[in-house]
């Protein structure tokens, strides 16, 4: 659930660091004589100790340096691995501070608002999602990107992964898995992008930043996903599993100074859904190792994989074949090594390389309204180097800086053509065809430099600046660098409460891979901006429930047009489509205010938020509200977890999105005297939909079996089948009077979804 970190026990005592860190106490008792091992994740280098180790034996003295992060010690065949305590399950949460650290080391402080974490593992301190809550979520798919849906300041439709933040774009939220910026990570990906590459079980933790994140993420404008991997030393396990949506295995395993993580799923749409209505095929695969060259040295090796193959269609019969196909390939490669130089100075450095493709090809054969054929082909290759240090000069003090270098090569080729008739045909300023043919191959680099400054200024003060350097070379635009500066501010209030302010610029130009060609459009736009202004306070009432208030505000700059379809978002071929309008917007703005509250109470857990918000752009002088504005949004959920059963539901509710109107004018007659039709658009966006809903449930049961457990689910999506509404099919249709008059029929987002699985772990 949405809640708030609590401190720790030893903090609530008052206890102060004691001068060393936690990495160099294990470090001289490893010396000493004790086999131990420790993943830098739980422990990282500049990990300060809240006091020195104390016990009769070694293990007893690692013990009780550990224990006031939540972290203890598990005997693997007489190697001892820290690893985290269990606590009871908890849902998603908004967390402070660090979850393995001190509230007053200055490095463990959150000073940015809007940052949530949704943790696979917890302690009772930390109020983070372990593995049993994780699997309770009613998401579909068990989509780990799926989970920002219900999160304040969230907007999605469901039949997507991508979810807008704060009024932002969908492509405005950049997805991090172990350090490595992913490259376009969905499947189905030219159809709403239903699911995300990534396999939920494979991760241990989820953190998301709705808005005011640090200089060291940039390049986005709205928000940043960071997902980590599960440690194979923690966890180790074997995993296979079978759904409506997936078949998957995984295993995740260690010896000595090695670790690995593997992970495969194949998609399973292919084999429930009828194949008139198509096929979505799709894979993924994510593997991961680890090795510590020495203790101050880790290499780690990672790969993403995902594959799709899909055939869509909305029409079968031949004299109104509506069909699509796509195939796309995404290898994604990086390698990494850590280094702890010192107590106070530790690295990070990361090689990439990127293949992506993707080949698209659409028919529509409809004579009454539209004959149409596409072919989309598109490749970017990619090579990728960072480097991050963070520098501790004090208790009170800490530095960060970094870079990034990015070289890539693309290549476009699209053909799209389109004949249109009845209704389709008499558009306003609709030709009778279109014809359009492109190609394009950019190429160069993207640059960043980053450097932050956090600083204690007492004991409930702390401030952090930062500032921001990008450009891009493949835009061929010149005097198009960014710079981003950013200021956070983080004061204790009462006993137990927190105030931040966040105000930042965020910059976002447009990827190499994100050319609107489709569109006509063969140029690079200069990048966009946004100033956030966030205010957040976070208090606990009583001694279970939390409370949590934010309010924003982002106003953006130099908007990027953009292409949407008035009437129809899920067409097969939306660029030919003649209610594509073309947006020119000079500025946008989005304010909000968000409210949780949340609590614990035995075997339940419940959460609930409110989101009061409107994002408009600014159009020819007028302020348009965006076609994902919902100025009111509820979520709210409930969990009962007890003896192998877990039981939860979530429900969501919003503001119907913007609508826009249609109306048949007669411009004269023609030379039979019959009157001349043109469909007119109404004020785009001037209506509303009916409000959104959705209620989602999901019950599991854990049964032990002769080798490990084994759990089986049901899951329901729109448990009511709430009708709601998506688009507006228009038609023209014989009159009383036998003329042509305008037939509205709605279409709808997802229906009634069940799901059934099971899943053996050992």
């Amino acid at each position: 659930m949405l809640c708030l970190l609590s401190p720790t026990p030893a903090a609530l005592a008052g206890e102060q660091p004691a001068g060393r860190t936690v990495a160099a106490i294990l470090s001289k008792l490893r010396d000493a004589g004790l086999e131990i091992a420790w993943s830098t994740r739980l422990v990282p280098a500049d990990l300060l100790a809240l006091n020195e180790p104390s016990g009769a034996t070694l293990i007893e003295q690692a013990a009780s340096v550990l224990a006031p992060f939540g972290l203890g010690l598990r005997d693997e065949s007489g190697l001892m691995i820290v690893v985290r305590r269990r606590g009871p399950p908890r849902e998603p949460v908004e967390t402070s501070l660090s979850p393995r650290a001190d509230p007053d080391a200055i490095e463990t402080i959150t000073v940015s608002a809007s940052r949530y974490e949704i943790a696979r593992d917890s302690t009772t301190s930390t109020y983070a999602l372990d593995r049993q809550t994780i699997e309770s979520m009613p998401d579909l798919g068990d989509d780990p990107i799926r989970i920002t849906h219900r999160l304040p300041g969230a907007a999605a439709s469901g039949a997507s992964a991508r979810v807008h933040l704060r009024g932002g774009e969908q492509g405005e939220v950049g997805l991090i898995l172990n350090g490595q910026r992913l490259f376009d990570p969905f499947h189905v990906r030219d159809y709403q992008g239903v699911f995300s590459a990534i396999d939920s079980r494979a991760l241990r933790g989820v953190e998301v930043y709705t808005g005011g994140f640090p200089v060291r993420y940039g390049d986005r404008m709205s928000g940043i996903v960071l997902m980590e991997p599960i440690d194979a030393r923690e966890s180790p396990r074997t995993e296979l599993g079978l759904s409506v949506f997936n078949t998957s295995v995984l295993h995740a395993g260690s010896e000595g100074r090695h670790r690995w993580l593997g992970s495969a799923r194949r998609g399973n749409l292919d084999l429930v859904i009828d194949p008139q209505y198509g096929q979505p095929s799709y894979y993924d695969l994510f593997a991961q190792y680890d090795v510590d060259i020495t203790p101050d040295m880790t290499f780690t090796a990672n790969a993403l994989y995902a594959e799709d193959r899909v055939s869509v269609v909305l029409e079968s019969e031949p004299e109104e074949l509506e069909r699509a196909t796509s195939r796309t390939r995404n290898v994604q490669v990086w390698l990494g090594i850590e280094n702890r130089w010192t107590e106070r100075l530790s690295s990070r450095t990361l090689l990439s390389l990127t293949g992506y493709s993707n080949r698209r090809t659409a028919t529509l054969d409809d004579e009454s309204k539209m004959v149409a054929s596409v072919r989309d082909d598109r490749d970017v290759d990619q090579v990728g180097f960072r480097q991050d240090w963070s520098f501790r000069r004090s208790d009170a003090h800490m530095l960060q800086w970094g870079f990034r270098v990015n070289v890539a090569d693309a290549a476009y080729d699209y053909s799209g053509r389109a004949e249109y008739f009845e209704l389709k045909a008499i558009y306003e300023g609709q030709p009778d065809s279109v014809l359009r043919e492109l190609q394009a191959a950019p190429s160069g680099a993207s640059y960043a430099l980053y450097f932050a400054d956090r600083r204690r200024l007492s004991e409930r003060l702390v401030f952090q600046w930062g500032l921001r350097f990008d450009d891009q070379t493949y835009t061929n635009l010149s005097s198009d660098a960014q710079l981003s500066p950013r200021l956070s501010l983080y004061r204790g209030v009462g006993e137990r409460g927190e105030l931040r302010l966040s105000w930042g610029r965020y910059h976002q130009s447009q990827g190499i891979q994100e050319l609107q060609i489709e569109d006509g459009v063969d140029s690079f736009w200069p990048a966009q901006r946004a100033d956030h202004w966030i205010l957040g306070w976070r208090q606990p009432v009583g001694a279970n429930v939390a409370l949590r208030v934010e309010a924003f505000h982002k106003q953006m700059q130099d908007v990027r047009p953009r292409f949407e379809n008035l009437y129809d978002p899920l067409a097969l071929a939306p660029e030919l489509e003649p209610d594509r309008v073309r947006l020119t917007p000079g500025s946008a703005r989005a304010t909000g205010l968000e409210l949780s509250l949340s609590g614990e109470r035995g075997d339940w857990n419940w959460w609930a938020s409110y989101t009061l918000s409107k994002t408009t752009d600014r159009i020819d002088g007028a302020d348009v509200v965006r076609s994902w504005d919902q100025r009111h949004a509820v979520q709210a959920g409930l969990r009962w977890a007890r003896d192998g059963w877990d039981f939860a539901i979530a429900g969501s509710a919003h503001t119907g999105w913007p609508a826009t109107g249609l109306e048949l004018e007669s411009r004269g007659v023609d030379d039979e005297g019959e009157p001349l039709l043109v469909a007119v658009p109404g004020p785009r966006n001037a209506e509303r939909y009916p409000s959104f809903r959705s209620l989602d449930v999901r019950l599991s049961r854990r049964f032990k079996v002769p080798r490990g457990t084994l759990m089986a689910f049901v899951e329901v999506s729109n448990l009511t089948n709430r009708r709601n509404q998506c688009c507006i099919d228009w038609d023209l249709e014989e009159g009383m009077d036998g003329g042509d008059v305008l037939e509205r029929s709605p279409d709808y987002w997802l229906p009634l979804l069940p799901a059934v699985g099971v899943l053996w772990e050992f």
